[in-house]
């Protein structure tokens, strides 16, 4: 059987974690953070607290004083991946490339809203 390289399906963390639907307690996180249930069960069961952490640090750039952020990883080579952050409106304000991490999925997709992580099927639940 033949496959086609560029119909491969995409592994999506957010797929896979589709499942919270209401609000449940927030997690501390460092720097006064807050992770909702999704993006710690994330953390935890696919070791990517790495990915938490440089999203923190880049709230140091004075360009992303975007109340909301949407911030995806999305796998372009082997273990290779682009990290980029827009906002609502769409416009791309930050872009880090060829990022090097052992991670399963393809792509994932975590929100920053104020100071709260949450997956976008979270968005709505947390003011």
């Amino acid at each position: 059987m033949s496959t086609n390289k560029h119909n491969k399906v995409k592994n999506s963390a957010n797929e896979l974690y589709d499942i919270y639907t209401f609000p449940n307690k927030l997690h501390g996180y460092k720097n006064g953070y807050k992770l909702t249930e999704g993006v710690n069960d994330i953390a935890v069961y696919e070791n990517c607290f790495w990915l938490l952490d440089l999203i923190v640090d880049q709230q140091l750039f004075p360009e992303l004083d975007d109340e909301v952020q949407n911030w995806e990883l999305e796998r372009i080579g082997d273990n290779l991946f682009n990290l980029s952050c827009s906002y609502d409106n769409g416009e791309t304000v930050e872009e880090i490339k060829d990022l090097e991490a052992d991670f399963y999925f393809d792509d994932l997709k975590i929100v920053k809203k104020g100071n709260i992580f949450c997956l976008p099927i979270e968005k709505d639940l947390y003011d």
